[in-house]
């Protein structure tokens, strides 16, 4: 068992995220899923991402941490879009965490201080290259400051954003399943 910190879009904490938490539970990990809106959730991007632009990054990557420290060894931070961001940026800064798992964004580690990774820490990115929520530059800024195998990163087809959300006009369904095998190898290697 691995136990999962699930950090929502921004989007809000919403059913998504919810049936992500259950399949990782059916799994058979334990999962949190803190809400850094404090109950908001939006039905449009354009709106969630004002919200998110209106808050404190740094405390939402210390909600992150936090839940992170409350659980037991390994912790795998999961993230999605504006989760993803806070996923990286706190399993970068914090010894607890032993991985992430990046969907639909990365973030240039300039942005936080360009620490350094941790011997150890691993790290999957899931994206589709031609999604335009997807800032180019901050991805291979992220990639350039992976050491040799410490970063997975899967490309998929098409511009969509939200493509693992199961009820998000984004869906795709043969990407969320590859996803979901991809997660599930990911989590295992921490048990073994």
């Amino acid at each position: 068992m691995v136990n999962v910190v699930l950090t929502h879009s921004a989007l809000g904490l919403e059913g998504n995220v919810e049936s992500w938490a259950d399949w990782l539970r059916g799994e058979g990990h334990q999962v949190v899923t803190p809400d850094l809106y404090n109950g908001d959730v939006y039905d449009e991007l354009d709106e969630g991402v004002a919200h998110s632009d209106t808050g404190d990054m740094h405390s939402y990557i210390d909600t992150v941490r936090n839940a992170a420290r409350e659980m037991e060894s390994p912790v795998v931070v999961m993230g999605f879009s504006l989760g993803a961001a806070v996923s990286e940026a706190a399993a970068m800064q914090d010894s607890s965490i032993a991985g992430a798992v990046l969907l639909f964004g990365a973030i240039s580690p300039r942005w936080f201080g360009h620490p350094t990774w941790r011997p150890g820490l691993r790290m999957q990115l899931h994206i589709a290259p031609h999604d335009p929520w997807v800032e180019t530059e901050q991805v291979l800024e992220f990639q350039e400051s992976a050491p040799e195998g410490a970063l997975e990163v899967f490309r998929y087809p098409g511009s969509s954003h939200l493509f693992a959300f199961p009820n998000h006009p984004d869906y795709e369904a043969l990407a969320a399943d590859r996803v979901r095998t991809e997660v599930r190898a990911f989590l295992k290697s921490f048990e073994d």
